[in-house]
């Protein structure tokens, strides 16, 4: 216990390096790391999304002399670090956090406290990984310059985001999100109105767009999904725009014929016993992952609409993965079953799901004179259409904004043929118009363009990466006031433990006041008068017995003349470092709260509070303890504390008003002092529901006017989820009842029908029975008939 109240109280107690056995492998000479986190490794050499996205920008970073490290998130792969192929240095994956970090016991305890959670585990574990490898890799290469990362899609960047803000990674760290789509768009994309776990959707939400909110750096490759995250309330001001790099496609001159075609895709190692296309007919093609998103149900729906001079003409094939589909009309089926029920023996198809970007690439362009068709409802800024854009084929495209932008890029016009996105009958009039053309060779892109272009690109990414490095220099040191009010009001013993904590603090401008309570008449405490004597400097306030929890820290407040605020508790332990880094996060990212997790020490560290500024998460308030939090004295007195009686969590309260008004506020992710949970505060679960309650009466007394939009978006999408989980737990409960029921009556039935087979299974043995007797009287009297003959003598 000794050795870990020491480690503890050690100024490096946070830090994480590489297990030593690594640290062999990083060339410590390097300058310029790009850390690249992402769950999608298929992608990176397979197929298309952020993999084929971080394949380019590595491919270009590289170039520009940058060390690529890629970090897996979600994967079962152990690398180790090792990886040989182009461009990329090292590979990890967060499921090895713990064999290839030197994981301190503060480490272990945040991963085990977000592992308790199904929900918190998909976000906050792999969150928190990404962080103790980012922290390694700044270890690792203490002279270089890093950035890192993330996709803004499941947030994975989120705690690094915080410490970032909050002084914890370096200046020298910078944090860049890149904006894919998050869990909303794909949710509305999808069509997928009714969900099963809401509190998993929300978590996303939130975890997606603090981080694009938050990063050094945001990026936004089209204009169109800037404009969509706008509209669920997302802040966009600071972010830029950047499209993808063009990933170019070998435009050597191809033979079209049923004989290369084959060649062709057996040298990409397609399936070989993929049907030749029939050359009397006109490829059409589906190109892009068979789901609803990707236009999957308008394209079957137009292709059921040609009249027959037309769709027999086609060759259908669709070119992408069967994925389970998510729409509520159509949920239980995958694409195939989809395609299937609605295509078969109609028209002429066939289904190639399991092609990578490339042996698909090669495919289409082998095929004679095909159409491709883009069919997305939505689009952010595809990589199918720089791919298929580059090709002399002719392209049904539908008119999303991210589709126009991405062949604006590539400044593909020739051949293009929109229709409206969603739209039916437009599809099926563009595909007619084009299959009835004459055939038609477009002109496309030269490659020298195409390479002045990413080369425009990655000097703007330059551009914005210096901007943003810049942006996020040391500030000015400053020394701000600060008052820590300490709430003495049961375990006066604890005080003294307490303020000689206090008393050890690295930073010096500070003023502590002690709001004792005590009874009319009689003495002071004990523990009072001594800490009177021991910490001199110290402001003793004696408060009424029966004043409540929040007009004892409201009163403190007013006495207050500090900048910041902290309410303490006697019953806590501060760590030497505690408002020396509180001050940081608050000076650092110009916040008016900075809050940080509990710790408990018992065996162990036990990690407590461990709070991610969720307001739909905090509603729903589990909370044993209140929150130890740095505010700003003008924050307190906008929003006074509750003086209810007997409330505990009104720190909460407070936090709770700052994220529903938009306060700027930092989080502290590691825990900076230590607290007594079986104390006097402890909020125990019966209270729970009280908590609740005026928890939220405290944020309806915020008016409307007041609230981000961001918040009021949640809310809403919060109660219509939450109606419709209850709508279908009643369904299920009536089906539930009605198949009940329908048991029931089967097994009255089966019962009568038993009552009635063993009557007459009785009256079968009854009969049986009486016919037996019958037989053996029979075979008494004709025993006697014979003995009666024996007897009787012969005349």
């Amino acid at each position: 216990m000794k050795n870990l109240l020491a480690h503890i109280l050690s100024p490096d107690h946070s830090q994480v390096h590489f297990q030593p056995q690594l640290q062999g492998i990083f060339n410590a000479s390097v300058q310029k790391v790009a850390l690249l986190a992402t769950s999608e490794f298929e992608g990176f050499y397979y197929n298309g999304g952020i993999g084929t996205y971080y394949q380019a920008l590595s491919q270009h970073l590289a170039a520009d002399g940058w060390s690529i490290i890629l970090l897996l998130c979600q994967n079962d792969t152990e690398f180790g670090g090792k990886f040989q192929g182009p461009n990329l240095q090292h590979i990890f994956s967060t499921v090895e956090v713990d064999k290839v970090l030197n994981l301190q016991p503060i480490h272990r305890a945040i991963l085990a406290e977000s592992q308790k959670q199904t929900i918190a585990q998909w976000f906050d574990y792999e969150s928190f990984c990404c962080l103790f490898f980012t922290q390694a890799i700044l270890a690792s290469f203490p002279e270089a310059v890093v950035y890192v990362e993330f996709p803004a899609i499941w947030g994975f960047g989120y705690r690094t985001i915080q410490a970032k803000k909050s002084g914890v990674v370096p200046n020298r760290c910078l944090i860049g999100v890149t904006d894919h789509g998050g869990f909303e768009w794909l949710r509305e994309t999808n069509h997928r109105y009714a969900v099963e776990h809401p509190h998993w959707f929300w978590q996303a939400y939130h975890y997606e767009q603090y981080s694009y909110e938050n990063a050094d750096v945001t990026y936004f490759p089209s204009h169109f999904l800037k404009s969509k995250v706008e509209s669920y309330g997302w802040k966009t001001s600071q972010a830029v725009h950047l499209p993808y790099f063009i990933p170019i496609v070998n435009l050597a001159p191809q033979k079209y014929d049923v004989r290369t075609i084959r060649e062709s895709l057996r040298d990409v190692g397609a399936l070989i016993e993929l049907p030749l296309p029939d050359p009397q007919k006109i490829p059409l093609v589906f190109f892009g992952r068979l789901e609803e998103r990707k236009g999957l149900c308008t394209f079957v729906e137009a292709l059921q609409s040609l009249s027959p001079n037309i769709s027999e003409k086609l060759e259908i094939i669709f070119l992408g993965k069967i994925v389970q589909l998510e729409s509520t009309q159509l949920k239980g089926l995958d694409s195939q079953q989809y395609i299937d029920g609605a295509l078969k023996g109609k028209i002429s198809y066939q289904i190639l799901p399991n092609l990578s970007s490339l042996e698909a690439i090669e495919l289409v362009r082998q095929l004679p004179m095909p159409t491709v068709c883009l069919c997305s409802l939505q689009e952010n800024f595809p990589n199918t259409a720089l791919e298929m854009g580059q090709l002399t084929i002719r392209l049904v495209v539908s008119d999303t904004g991210g589709f126009q932008e991405t062949l604006n890029l590539i400044s593909r016009t020739d051949g293009v043929h929109w229709f409206e996105p969603g739209n039916v009958t437009s599809l099926a009039t563009s595909i007619g118009e084009v299959i009835s053309a004459p055939p038609e060779m477009p002109v496309i892109p030269e490659r020298a363009f195409l390479e002045t272009v990413n080369q425009k690109l990655l000097s703007q990414r330059l551009e914005y990466m210096t901007e943003a490095f810049i942006k996020s220099a040391p500030k000015e040191p400053k020394s701000p006031r600060i008052t820590i009010g300490v709430t003495c009001f049961s375990d006066e013993g604890k005080v003294l433990d307490c303020l000689e904590s206090l008393a050890g603090q690295t930073y010096q401008n500070i003023e502590v006041i002690v709001l004792y309570k005590n009874s009319a008449g009689k003495p002071i405490p004990e523990p009072i008068t001594r800490a009177k004597v021991q910490f001199s400097s110290y402001q003793f306030i004696e408060s009424n017995v029966n004043q409540s929890l929040g007009a004892a820290y409201n009163r403190l407040v007013e006495l207050a003349t500090g900048k910041y605020f902290l309410q303490f508790a006697s019953d806590c332990i501060a760590l030497p470092l505690m408002v020396e880094k509180f001050v940081t996060a608050a000076c650092e990212s110009d916040s008016v709260a900075v809050v940080c997790p509990d710790m408990k020490l018992n065996h162990n560290f036990e990690v407590i509070n461990l709070n991610d500024g969720s307001l739909l998460k905090l509603l729903e308030f589990n909370y044993n303890r209140d929150l130890c939090a740095l505010f700003a004295v003008e924050l307190l007195r906008e929003f006074r504390y509750s003086e209810v009686r007997d409330l505990l969590a009104l720190n909460w309260h407070i936090l709770g008003a700052a994220i529903a008004t938009g306060k700027e506020i930092a989080y502290y992710p590691y825990p900076l002092y230590l607290s007594d949970s079986p104390g006097a505060l402890s909020i125990k679960p019966e209270k729970f529901p009280k908590e609740r309650y005026y928890l939220r009466q405290y944020l309806s007394q915020i008016e409307a006017s007041r609230w981000t939009q961001r918040q009021l978006h949640l809310l809403l999408t919060c109660v219509e989820q939450l109606w419709q989980s209850e709508t279908q737990k009643q369904g299920q409960i009536w089906q539930i009842q009605q198949e009940k029921n329908r048991y029931q009556a089967l097994a009255s039935q089966s019962q009568a029908w038993m009552h009635t087979a063993l009557q007459t299974q009785d009256e079968l043995d009854s009969i049986q029975s009486q016919l037996q007797e019958a037989q053996a009287e029979i075979e008494r009297v004709k025993a006697q008939l014979e003995q009666v003959q024996q007897q009787t003598p012969i005349r």
